[in-house]
């Protein structure tokens, strides 16, 4: 301990040894692993005086009766190395980084949320409960799906005359055959097409001493696919996302209101004509033959499976 520890200088807030090497100081002032692990704040130690990390390390000590008692029921991981929302719905608490001893906040914390795919709101807290609002990134995929069955076609192309072009200078080689006129040269096809989002946003109003204000988080949103385009997996790993937003939204309203009215479905509705209209839909009451013909619509494209297909009717139907 003596190596890496400091006892001629403590910590200016508990006493115990500081490290000698690369500490972590408040004000000039180093100061002890302990302590430190306790400071859990959105900028870290950075622009802390002496007198506000003790103020804060008084309100970390009383806020362990939340801590003692907090059992995440959801987490939801965000691009940040350390960033997780962890949320105890029974409980309506929650805290906001990947850490056991993190603050734990009460539902007094938490004002309001959205949830945006770039820049369209997805899911929002509201006084009157929870908004879902519909996405046309599903129709915004589709629209691509010509340029990417006109990829394969190209990169199939390629691919033959690569191989064609592979087997005559190998014949040749041997001396089989002697080239005549050259084989036209093909170029290898690329795929640039943008994907319709590239970031979902996770964005929390907080009112709490330490982290109050607006606070956003982020995560990346799927791609084409790494070693082939695809709109289907494409769609797959979207659906699986919102759907995991979804969940997100429901218990951030638990912990909002509990007793908030059924959430609204807010879905696009395009005239031939005219641009997108929202139209209000309550979830709970939505008509269960539609979203089947919904569902149908999506194994019908290739979306989704004939067993996810199967099993989202069992539920609707309530069977």
């Amino acid at each position: 301990m003596g190596l890496f520890t400091s006892k001629k200088n403590p910590c200016p807030f508990c006493g115990g040894p500081t490290p000698r090497l690369l500490a972590t100081t408040i004000e000039g002032a180093p100061i002890c692993g302990n302590c430190k692990d306790k400071i859990d704040l959105p900028d870290g130690t950075a622009n802390l005086s002496l007198e506000d990390a003790r103020q804060y390390l008084a309100y970390y000590d009383e806020n362990k009766a939340q801590r003692d008692i907090f059992s995440a029921t959801f987490k939801y991981n965000f691009s940040g190395w350390n960033d997780l929302l962890q949320i105890d719905v029974p409980q309506r608490l929650f805290r906001i980084r990947d850490k056991g001893d993190s603050l734990v906040m009460e539902p007094s914390c938490l004002k309001a949320f959205r949830i945006l795919e770039d820049n369209t709101v997805l899911f929002e807290s509201t006084p009157e409960g929870l908004k879902w609002y519909e996405s046309d990134t599903p129709a915004r995929v589709k629209a691509v799906e010509p340029e990417i069955d006109r990829y394969h076609a190209d990169m199939d192309r390629y691919m033959q005359a690569k191989r064609m072009n592979e087997m005559i200078e190998e014949m040749e080689k041997r001396g089989d055959v002697s080239r005549g006129s050259p084989t036209p040269f093909i170029s290898e096809p690329i795929f640039s097409v943008d994907t319709p989002i590239k970031k979902f946003y996770v964005e929390l109003t907080l009112d709490h001493p330490y982290w109050g204000g607006v606070r956003t988080w982020e995560n990346n949103a799927p791609d084409w696919g790494v070693l082939s385009p695809s709109y289907i997996d494409f769609m797959r790993k979207y659906e699986k996302e919102t759907e995991l937003l979804h969940t997100l939204a429901t218990s951030l309203m638990s912990v909002i209101d509990p007793d908030a009215p059924p959430e609204e479905h807010i879905l696009l509705s395009a005239p031939a004509g005219a641009a997108a209209a929202p139209v209000v839909e309550s979830r709970s009451a939505a008509d269960p033959v539609a979203e089947i013909q919904r569902y149908k619509a999506l194994l019908d494209s290739g979306v989704i499976t004939e067993e996810e297909f199967a099993a989202k009717k069992r539920q609707l139907l309530g069977i």
